[in-house]
């Protein structure tokens, strides 16, 4: 075999053992917080803390991971990649650690916004890895690990918090999730092989002194990512608003339990997790915009029938269709973003991806919070299959196909 080859091929072993490690460092990263996310609000309200204080210490987790971002991009493509995977978990492991061990509201927001500094570097170094460990023939496939890497982790990782904080107290999960994360470190470390992207950054190095900012922009906008982060961004505000937020909310309304509310989230990581299975390998074999609007449609169809749903097993259906219609959309806009990375920019691309949808999932919650109190249930639905419908549009009709049909 080629030696020119070896880094980027799939069929090498050290490879596959590379992307192996990689998506089970986000697996054991996603496993900690899902063990953490359910104990944080008591946590916190143990504390003496207030239900607003408690949302908002859950959710400077992503404003954490929102600002990194970018940085986490612009250093994979200074430093290398391999190092980036490592820093991440390193700075969460951190965080988790504090907030298992500390008593103040204070130290435990500060806590959180490491924990999100650590993961926005990680989730955009495994992304710009990934990527460049794939080809354009296998890229959804590859790509697509990421996402049912987070999803088998967010799956389980409840189960684990659950259990632990129940027999060894609520701080016990930080820790576990702290430990896990050092586990992961040592798997990087051992076995994870850096990319052969020489090229790439003797360009981006030539490049950054030759661009300004301005022609930076005009360069990214130039490469067609704009609708695509668009349409990202508005996955991403379904996904924190219209089911992290009015999901829950509207089945308690319909008169239904907690544990209705529960399954209707596990139902939704099940489909979502076998569609994003399906989704790489289709992406690669029939384009990268071909589920876009299946995807887009099947969501829309969701909201209308969750709008109209009035029993359990109706609710459950629209649980399918979310999984199915999010596992399409994430393939298409994760591939067709990688694809149109611009050359020796593809850290600061996959940076600028995870921003897209970052910023989705902040301004989800409370623009969809703010319509259900001053407006109704039924408008927040809409303006989410709005905001949908529009961004599908705009990606469908200005970007090109990158992958022919095969």
């Amino acid at each position: 075999m080629n030696n020119k080859n070896t880094n980027i091929s799939p069929r090498n072993i050290k490879t596959i053992i590379s992307i192996f490690s990689v998506c089970t460092s986000i697996f054991l990263f996603t496993i900690g917080q899902g063990a953490t996310n359910p104990i944080l609000p008591l946590l916190v309200q143990n504390l003496g803390a207030t239900t607003s204080m408690a949302g908002f210490v859950v959710g400077i987790f992503g404003a954490g991971r929102f600002l990194t971002n970018l940085p986490a991009g612009f250093f994979a493509q200074k430093i290398g990649r391999k190092p980036i995977l490592i820093i991440g978990p390193t700075i969460a492991s951190l965080g988790y650690f504090i907030t298992g061990y500390v008593d103040s509201i204070e130290l435990i927001l500060l806590s959180r916004l490491i924990t999100g500094f650590g993961g926005g570097i990680h989730f955009v170094g495994a992304g710009i890895y990934l990527r460049d460990m794939s080809s354009i023939e296998n890229r959804g496939r590859i790509l697509s690990l990421q996402t049912i890497s987070i999803l088998i982790g967010q799956t389980i990782g409840p189960i684990i918090g659950g259990y632990i904080g129940e027999i060894y107290g609520l701080k016990s999960p930080f820790i576990f999730a702290s430990i896990i994360l050092i586990i992961g470190i040592g798997l990087i470390i051992s076995t994870v092989i850096e990319p052969k992207i020489i090229e790439a950054k003797a360009s981006v190095k030539q490049n950054v002194k030759k661009q300004s900012f301005i022609n930076t922009v005009r360069m990214f906008l130039k490469a067609g990512l704009l609708p695509i982060g668009l349409m990202t961004m508005s996955s991403f505000f379904h996904r924190s608003g219209g089911r992290f937020t009015v999901a829950p909310l509207l089945i308690k309304e319909k008169g239904l339990s907690a544990s209705n509310i529960g399954g209707f989230f596990s139902i939704t990581s099940l489909s979502q997790l076998t569609s994003s299975t399906i989704s790489g390998y289709l992406v690669d074999k029939l384009g990268r915009k071909t589920l876009i609007i299946p995807g887009s449609f099947i969501i829309l169809i969701a909201l209308y029938m969750f709008d109209n749903a009035i029993t359990y097993q109706s609710i459950l259906y629209v649980a399918i269709l979310f999984g199915i219609g999010e596992g399409a959309i994430s393939a298409s806009t994760n591939t067709l973003f990688a694809d149109k990375a611009p050359k020796g920019y593809e850290g600061i691309t996959m940076g600028l991806h995870r921003t897209f949808g970052d910023l989705g999932f902040m301004i989800g919650p409370p623009i969809l919070g703010f319509t259900i109190q001053k407006l109704s249930f039924s408008s927040a639905l809409f303006i989410d299959g709005i905001i949908m419908l529009v961004c599908t549009i705009y990606v469908v009709i200005f970007t090109k196909e990158t992958k022919k049909k095969i």
